[in-house]
């Protein structure tokens, strides 16, 4: 006899359960500063988006890493501090 699959009833919460954490906690994520951060979309050519892919392989960086260093690279290109 085949073996029944369970019912996601089986899997659900029961009432007055307590849920545990499928992800990490937010402090567990946190930068290692505790500033607030805002996010902002950028939408690149394919050409640019590899390029950018490939030199953050290159340099063994994360994209965001670069993505910063850009944006504090325009700061200070029109005389602003780098704070991002």
């Amino acid at each position: 006899m085949a073996k029944k699959a369970p019912s996601l009833a089986n899997v659900t919460l029961k009432k007055g359960s307590t849920p545990t954490a499928a992800v990490p906690s937010a402090s567990a994520n946190e930068d290692k500063s505790t500033e607030q951060r805002k996010g902002q979309t950028l939408r690149l050519s394919i050409g640019a988006w590899k390029q950018l892919k490939h030199l953050a392989a290159d340099l063994g960086k994360p994209v965001h890493d670069l993505l910063i260093e850009a944006v504090n690279d325009l700061f200070s290109k029109y005389g602003k501090p780098p704070v991002a």
